[in-house]
């Protein structure tokens, strides 16, 4: 099966479905990756800015561009996007994407016999055109999912996790949801959670989870390579709430709990141990590049 995987330019979207290419190759699957942006919002409040320095700045200012200069293709566990469409020529399609919904690359999945997708973390919102290209016949529910970082419907929006954490919920997780053109409103499929650790910031409860994440595409994929279709339940709307962009006073009183958005030298361990061998130069170099730019004279090199 050709299946399509929408990714977010961010460390939880990559690890998630770059550790799924193997699992989807075995399975005589072929893996359409569509990397697709989200720019820096200049107005949003310090602390937002610099979640999003770290969490997608690091990623593919320094880490992919490290990656993609060393003479190997393995250089880690991980690889780049650019790594993984030349390790796996052939069998994985690596492709960025300005516009999902453009008539032109609706047409492009279409003509390539694409018929099922994911979306992890990508943040443009979906038209008809390209659900309605996900309908196994017309009047059928799209084979198009959305993984969304949060329990659904009580926690639709942006930065559920720290919207959870802020609630001081005892548990946090993702849900796979249909797609339609309501943001994180679709039928659930599935969902899966895990006891939050208030000892470590808002990321790394997210990608601490990351696994979950995995399970649950592989459980989806199983279903309709098996069955063709998945069995969900709408959502109740009279317990949804969603949620926008952390403000002022939210940001303060996380700060007041003693809840970190990112930890910047955790996330540099992070990456330096999912992209690089240990005790190989490829780990001491990029573990030393990550270093300086987390410390706290990094501010211009990730500006």
């Amino acid at each position: 099966m050709r299946i399509a995987f929408f990714v977010g330019n961010d460390v939880t979207s990559h690890l998630i479905v770059s550790g799924l290419v193997d699992d989807l190759l075995a399975q005589n699957h072929t893996p359409y990756l569509f990397f697709t942006g989200q720019r820096a919002n200049p107005n949003a409040e310090p602390e937002l800015r610099d979640l999003f320095r770290y969490e997608r700045s690091l990623l593919n200012d320094y880490v992919y561009p490290y990656l993609d200069s060393r003479p190997g293709l393995q250089v880690g566990r991980l690889l780049s996007p650019a790594g993984i469409a030349k390790l796996h020529q052939g069998r994985v399609v690596v492709r960025v994407v300005p516009d999902v919904n453009d008539s032109a690359f609706v047409s492009y999945l279409a003509d390539s016999g694409v018929r099922a997708g994911f979306s992890i973390r990508c943040y443009q919102k979906f038209r008809r055109p390209l659900i309605d290209h996900f309908r196994p016949r017309p009047g059928e529910a799209p084979l198009f999912a959305n993984l969304h970082p949060g329990l659904l419907p009580a926690y639709r929006g942006v930065l559920t996790f720290a919207r959870s954490m802020l609630q001081g919920e005892s548990h946090a997780g993702f849900t796979l949801h249909r797609v339609n053109e309501e943001w994180d409103a679709g039928a659930v499929i599935n969902m899966a959670f895990r006891r939050l650790d208030y000892d470590r910031s808002v990321l790394e409860n997210m990608y601490d989870q990351r696994d979950l994440a995995q399970d649950l595409l592989r459980t989806a994929i199983t279903g309709i390579t098996a069955g063709g279709q998945w069995t969900d339940q709408p959502q109740d709307g009279s317990q949804a709430r969603y949620y926008s962009h952390l403000t002022r006073a939210d940001l303060d009183e996380l700060h007041t709990r003693g809840i970190d958005l990112v930890r910047p030298r955790r996330l540099a361990d992070l990456l330096a141990a999912q992209f690089t061998h240990p005790e190989t130069r490829e780990r001491y170099e990029l573990a030393g590049i990550l270093a300086a730019l987390t410390s706290h004279r990094a501010d211009l090199a990730l500006a």
